[in-house]
Parts: structure tokens; C-alpha cells; sequence
């Protein structure tokens, strides 16, 4: 991959930077009143496009979606080398799939949690499947689907569904970001799947499921091996933060998982999380010639739209201010 390929998408991305939402706006928008105020914050923002013919402030969602599908298809038409937001694009894909099979099999209507984001064409990807012509399917959607139909068919087990697709999911997007040889997308996949499976670890361990349990549902190809974690199921959480202290993401793991001793939730965890990914692409700040600014820019606005998300819920609940700011993910600006 060359980085004097991405320097139009690079000049163009700068400049898509400055319209990201200041800390200033986001303070706003935490101390407004209701929900109404912070749509008309919005309305001073670039999200103003999106939010034109909204009926009710209750159906934020829609600008939100609207939002993101503009942003990816932004960054498609700004780069010729797509697969630098297909990384950020591929989980939308896996989504509908996870979606597609879960409608098949459990006999439900889904279609309200579908995303028409993704690599490739979500209405072709649902017909293609539906259909059951997958010849032009990637050949990676197909295996997935294979897998996780064969499992279900053994098992009757839906959970097992999000499970065999993740694995899936996580395999393909290494396999991308190893492909462009870019060492920031192979320390995003790296250090995502060791927080995931650190998650999972967790959570499984309070649920008190046996190694068994947890050794399929660990990912492979993160820093730490699925060994380290699977031998970590019996020790305390004090010895977990320790023991992986040393890798990329022990300090954030140890801020996620003291606030898990604290309160019993995982939430906090899942923000660091979000600040880690965010930490981990600031670097492209500085870099005038390459593809991780492209890529950096679309996590900032992923976290941005996640922030407004956050912000709205807690409107509509009428939480206060300093308790929507406990949930907040930081700012890439």
C-alpha cells in the first residue's frame, strides 16, 4: 500500500476533521435541557442535513443512522483503497448476517435492527442469501454462514449464532488489516481482540461458565494467547490486571476492571474499551501522507455518533448531566 496514494483523501479528511463536534458542543449538549435542545444544538452542526424532516425528537435514531451511512460513503468516494474502511465497515456486514440467520431460524421479523452499512451491498447481501444463491457472495460470508448453519442445525442453540459469526468476523477483518501491511490497522485488530476476549473472560467468569465454554468463545490472533486467558478463568480479578498489564492494553484494562470491582458492571470496561481505539488513532493526527488518517477520521465519527446516542437515551430518561458524562467515550479531537 502506498501512502502517496491517499494524499487527495488525507487533504480532504483534514478538512472533514474540523467539523468534528468540539468538547464544547458535546458540554452543551450534556447540560441542555431535554432531548428538543440538543436536536437544536445539532442543528448548528453538520448534522444539520440529517436532522432536516425529523417529525419528533424520539426518532433520533434516524439522524444518527443517516449520519453514519453518509460518513462510510464519504470515505468510500474520498480513497481508492477501500479496504481501509472496509476494516471499519466489515462488523456492519457480520451484523446483517448475524441478523439474516437469526430471522431464518427463529422464525421473527428483524428487519428494524438491520444496517445498511457494510463492504458490500446489504440489500444483495439479504437477497443473496435469502435467495440462496451465493455465488456472489466473499467467500469468507459463505463459510460463515456455512459454520454457523451447520451449528445450529446440531445444537438449536441461537446464542451459538453471535458466537461462530464473531469468530468469523475477527478472522476476516485480521486478515484485511494483515493484507495492507499497515502496522496501526494490525494493532487495532490485535488489541481489539485482546479486549474482547478480556470481556468475554470476565463476563463468562461471573456467569460461572466452565473452560469449555470459554475457550469457544475466545478469539485467536490477539497479543495475548487464548491459553494465558483460558488459565486466567480461576484467578481474581486482581491477578487478571496484573497478569496482563504488560500488553498494549494493561492500562486500560486495569481502569475498566477496577471500576468492574467497584459497581459489578461491565460498562465502564466496555469505555475504556472505546478510549483505547480512540488512543490507539491519534497518532494519525500527525501523519501527512498514509491511510490512517481515513481510517482514524471514521472510528472518530463512529465514537462521536455513539456519544450523541448516549446523550439522547439519557435525555429522554431525564438522567442529570454528571451522570450522562460517567457514560461518555472520549473525543478524538
Amino acid at each position: 500500500m502506498d501512502e502517496m496514494d491517499f494524499t487527495q483523501a488525507v487533504v480532504r479528511t483534514r478538512v472533514l476533521e474540523t467539523r468534528l463536534l468540539s468538547r464544547a458542543i458535546i458540554d452543551r449538549m450534556v447540560e441542555a435541557e431535554d432531548i428538543d435542545e440538543v436536536i437544536r444544538i445539532l442543528r448548528e452542526t453538520e448534522y444539520a442535513q440529517s436532522i432536516e424532516g425529523l417529525a419528533r425528537a424520539e426518532e433520533y435514531e434516524k439522524i444518527l443512522s443517516a449520519e453514519l451511512k453518509r460518513v462510510y460513503e464519504t470515505m468510500y468516494d474520498i480513497t481508492e483503497e477501500k479496504v481501509v474502511v472496509d476494516l471499519l465497515a466489515l462488523k456492519y456486514d457480520y451484523h446483517n448476517l448475524k441478523v439474516l440467520v437469526k430471522e431464518k431460524f427463529l422464525q421473527r421479523d428483524l428487519k428494524d435492527i438491520y444496517i445498511p452499512i457494510g463492504t458490500t451491498d446489504f440489500q444483495q447481501l439479504k437477497t443473496d442469501y435469502l435467495s440462496g444463491n451465493l455465488k456472489s457472495m466473499d467467500s469468507r460470508f459463505i463459510k460463515a454462514l456455512d459454520a454457523v448453519i451447520a451449528d445450529f442445525e446440531e445444537t438449536k442453540d441461537p446464542q451459538r449464532i453471535e458466537l461462530i459469526l464473531d469468530r468469523y468476523y475477527f478472522r476476516h477483518l485480521y486478515e484485511l488489516a494483515e493484507g495492507t501491511e499497515v502496522s496501526l490497522f494490525m494493532d487495532y485488530v490485535r488489541d481489539l481482540i485482546d479486549l474482547t476476549n478480556i470481556r468475554t473472560l470476565i463476563r463468562l467468569k461471573k456467569q460461572g461458565k466452565d473452560i469449555k465454554f470459554l475457550e469457544e468463545a475466545l478469539i485467536p490472533d490477539g497479543n495475548i494467547s487464548i491459553e494465558n486467558i483460558v488459565l486466567s478463568l480461576n484467578d481474581s480479578v486482581d491477578i487478571i490486571m496484573n497478569k496482563f498489564e504488560r500488553y498494549n492494553v494493561g492500562p486500560r484494562v486495569r481502569k475498566g476492571l477496577e471500576s468492574y470491582q467497584q459497581t459489578g458492571r461491565l460498562s465502564a470496561f466496555e469505555i475504556e474499551m472505546d478510549d483505547y481505539i480512540t488512543d490507539l488513532n491519534r497518532q494519525s493526527k500527525f501523519i501527512m501522507f498514509g491511510p490512517e488518517p481515513v481510517f482514524a477520521y471514521v472510528v472518530a465519527k463512529e465514537t462521536e455518533i455513539k456519544i450523541l446516542r448516549i446523550i439522547m437515551v439519557s435525555k429522554l430518561n431525564k438522567l442529570s448531566p454528571d451522570t450522562i458524562r460517567e457514560r461518555l467515550r472520549d473525543l478524538y479531537v
